[in-house]
């Protein structure tokens, strides 16, 4: 009937649909776990240059501790400068170079270290923002995956739908085809009782 073959166009339309949307669904999941692999890329690297800052740092104090030895080295000069008091003059301008070098170095070990100091807040910044995009990737993957699932039910109930649809339809088409040969049989039977009746009415104008 009309209304049947309106139904099941109306189920095919709504199965359609619903493949369509799964079909994007499918790419924009497909899109994220992308990006996610990214951002795990640019975190592993992050971990690799805090490794390397942290090296760098392992090597700065070694300078500090040597710094510390030569420091040491120039306190024992001085004090043997004072016990020989000629060799004072000379040992005391070589200590006193002897430490503004130190210090100097010194210097420059701290600013190195402040600077790296501040490297590392950056890494350590930037890999916290990165395991946040990730928990934010991570909550929409399963997000995805929730209406992934919805998606898949809707879709078996439409099949479902659809299944039964065809099945009624199949039915009605049966009994129409029923009703169509009987309407057949009853219209061969009124034209044989017309020419029964016509040869009958015949034989009464003939008498």
């Amino acid at each position: 009937s009309p209304q049947a073959e309106a139904e099941v166009t109306s189920l095919g339309r709504r199965l359609q649909l619903s493949e369509e949307n799964l079909d994007r669904t499918q790419e924009r999941l497909a899109a994220a776990l992308h990006k996610l692999d990214e951002v795990e890329k640019v975190a592993d690297e992050s971990e690799r240059g805090m490794k390397v800052i942290e090296n760098r740092a392992l090597k700065d104090e070694e300078k500090m501790e040597l710094l510390e030895v030569q420091l040491r080295e120039a306190k024992t000069i001085a004090e043997e400068a004072d016990r020989k008091y000629e060799e004072v003059a000379r040992k005391l301008v070589m200590v006193e170079g002897e430490l503004e070098r130190a210090e100097e170095r010194a210097e420059q070990a701290e600013s190195k270290t402040r600077v790296l100091e501040e490297e590392l807040k950056t890494v350590f910044t930037s890999a916290k923002s990165l395991e946040a995009q990730a928990d934010k990737y991570s909550q929409k993957e399963d997000r995805y995956e929730e209406e992934i699932k919805s998606l898949r039910n809707r879709l078996k109930e439409a099949e479902t739908r659809a299944e039964f649809a065809e099945r009624s339809v199949a039915k009605l088409e049966k009994t129409i085809d029923g009703l169509e040969d009987a309407l057949t049989s009853a219209k061969n039977a009124n034209l044989e009782l017309q020419a029964t009746l016509n040869q009958t009415m015949e034989e009464l104008n003939s008498c």
